[in-house]
């Protein structure tokens, strides 16, 4: 921004209240000729109440678009050079002209904020703008955040806007009891009771809130009362607070589409009854779950644990795990267990405790299933050697096909909606095996591998966009890998284990960030060589060893760099067989789970004292 230097008071005996702004100023940024800092004023600026303030073109051009654009061209404001902002006030326009010459204006208040940031985005001062929001994410507090946040929506304030949005889902309990939120109309009402993120001990409360809101003039809201109500997520309300609350309830019971939601609820909670939900919990009524497959000499000791990290408790799953699982992941509350050689796929879920079976396209060969986003699933398959009898395993073999003919590779994605598998995208993998998947965002990274073409353990790392069907090669791994596992944690993805270009187990451990586009190596999680697990669970990165006999989970600390021992897996409490002393971690993966499902996933939780839970 271009400002005027070594003003002398002189200067400024003609700008009346500018002259008590600016004079006294020892130094400013120096970006313009004396010539023309020996220039006279010659614009005008005249506000709402006929104040008038004398200014130069050049400085105002430099620093605003506005004035830009306004002062030179054939516009009247132009050639008379006077200005008439009446949309603000004086103290307003005292502090904007102390800004654009000076780079810098004490906001000593919320309201002198909020005139600023109006003034700022019509005279296109961005600095100003973002000066003046700051003030009002300090000053951001439950009786406030309401009007912040359409403040924030109002001008662009694309910061302040998530900021306050992050505020008031997080408070929500308390922010729904404020004047502010009361005195919303109805289609912002509904928009906030819908937010998956509004932060709630239960989902009573939601309709607790509709009531509360209605109230505050019952004979005019109450019209909106069905609309709102559907916004209830019912299927996640107790049984009793059904019964006792709501049919009794005088708004509910009067209308017969409501009676009949209600109705639809208590059949879904009856597990017997139970349909497919369509609806989620909200994020504040879900709990995370690690769960871990462990694999030992019987069939009674292939078992899931299950470990919340929050308590610091311990529970085995309380159903038997299918046999010839091979994989374990999680979606939506619900435990996936995978059985390639017969491409099975058995699904748990864990609020209606059911179980059912996912269908799967024939003549295809299952390899690998990977979740994404917490809410998406994708496959990795392949043609199959009924497809083609003259092959075998076609390219995930690294064999070239007798026949000659090319053989695809298939990314394929689960859609709950429809309980189908939809193709996303077919290639040709050629020799590459040992690749580790990975879904983030709107891109699934192929990580690694080995050439058998080559006899090459890679470093290459390639994604696919899902939005844009493209594909793209990334940075190189710091180490070739092959076989290796990964997990997105901090905004970053992390890979670890596998084995190195020298045929060894891999003990390093690498993280990618988008921004700095490189790979980087960071804390190892164990010592010793290892096949390890990363993963994620409530927002943090956890590792498993799947070594024989290892039962430590760690988690790594971004701030130090460093990995710390969090608890370790009680087997002795859910193993059968005193001979599976010896065993080891087929897979490991992380859920969240609605709170009052949890019991469908345990006997019971062991507590602190009971296992052992090492910080």
């Amino acid at each position: 921004m271009a400002v005027y230097t070594n003003i002398s008071k002189q200067n400024f005996t003609s700008m009346d209240a500018l002259s008590q702004s600016i004079s006294d100023i020892p130094s400013v940024k120096v970006s313009v000729t004396q010539q023309t800092l020996d220039h006279p004023f010659d614009v005008t600026l005249v506000v709402e109440d006929g104040k008038e303030f004398k200014a130069h073109r050049r400085v105002l051009s430099e620093a605003s678009l506005f004035f830009e654009k306004l002062l030179n061209s054939d516009m009247k404001e132009s050639n008379e050079g006077v200005v008439r902002l009446k949309m603000l006030s004086e103290r307003n326009m005292r502090d904007v002209l102390e800004f654009i010459y000076t780079d810098s204006v004490q906001i000593s208040a919320e309201d002198n904020a909020i005139e600023l940031i109006a003034a700022a985005d019509y005279l296109v001062l961005p600095n100003l703008k973002d000066n003046a929001e700051k003030v009002l994410e300090e000053n951001l507090n439950t009786h406030n955040s309401i009007s912040t946040y359409y403040l924030a929506k109002t001008y662009g304030c694309r910061k302040l806007i998530n900021l306050s949005k992050s505020f008031i889902c997080s408070k929500f309990a308390a922010v729904a009891k404020t004047e502010e939120f009361l005195n919303l109309p109805t289609e912002e009402v509904k928009m906030w009771i819908s937010n998956d993120k509004i932060d709630v001990s239960a989902e009573e409360d939601v309709f607790k809130i509709i009531l509360k809101w209605i109230n505050q003039d019952k004979e005019e809201r109450k019209k909106y009362f069905v609309e709102l109500f559907r916004e209830v997520r019912l299927a996640y309300v107790s049984r009793d607070f059904l019964q006792k609350d709501l049919v009794t309830n005088d708004l509910v019971n009067n209308n017969e589409g409501c009676m009949k939601l209600v109705r639809a609820a208590m059949k879904i909670i009856n597990p017997s009854k139970y349909q497919h939900l369509n609806v989620k919990p909200r994020k504040s009524l879900e709990i995370p779950v690690i769960v871990v497959y462990v694999k030992g000499f019987i069939q009674e000791d292939q078992i899931l644990c299950c470990y919340y990290p929050r308590e610091g408790t311990w529970s085995r799953f309380r159903s038997t795990v299918p046999p010839g699982t091979q994989q374990v992941i999680s979606c939506r509350g619900q435990i996936y267990f995978i059985s390639q050689p017969g491409n099975s796929l058995l699904c748990y879920d864990s609020f209606s405790n059911c179980w059912t079976s996912l269908p799967y396209k024939e003549q295809r060969t299952l390899h690998k299933v990977f979740v994404g986003n917490e809410d998406d699933i994708y496959a990795l398959v392949s043609e199959n050697q009924i497809s083609c009898p003259e092959c075998v395993s076609l390219s995930f073999q690294g064999i070239s096909p007798p026949c000659s003919k090319r053989h695809l590779s298939f990314l394929m994605k689960y859609k709950p909606e429809t309980n189908l598998w939809e193709d996303i995208t077919s290639f040709d993998l050629g020799s590459r095996v040992g690749i580790c998947f990975l879904a983030k965002d709107n891109f699934i990274y192929f990580i690694g591998g080995y050439a058998r073409d080559r006899h090459k353990t890679l470093s290459d790392v390639d994604r696919y966009d899902v939005n844009t069907n493209r594909w793209e090669k990334i940075a190189d791994l710091q180490e070739p890998r092959t076989g290796a596992c990964s997990a997105t944690a901090y905004g970053s993805i992390f890979i670890a284990g596998g084995l190195n270009a020298n045929n060894k187990t891999s003990t390093t451990c690498e993280v990618y960030h988008d921004a700095r586009k490189r790979w980087q190596f960071t804390a190892s999680a164990r010592k010793v060589p290892c096949v390890c697990y990363p993963f994620s669970a409530d927002g943090k990165l956890y590792a498993l060893d799947s070594f024989f006999n290892s039962k430590i989970i760690e988690r790594f600390d971004p701030v130090s760099n460093l990995w710390r021992d969090v608890t370790e897996i009680p087997l002795e409490k859910f193993l059968v067989n005193p001979m599976s002393r010896h065993f080891f971690i087929v897979t490991c993966c992380s859920m969240r789970v609605f709170k009052g499902s949890r019991d469908f996933l345990q006997n019971a939780a062991f507590p602190e004292n009971g296992c052992k839970r090492l910080m």
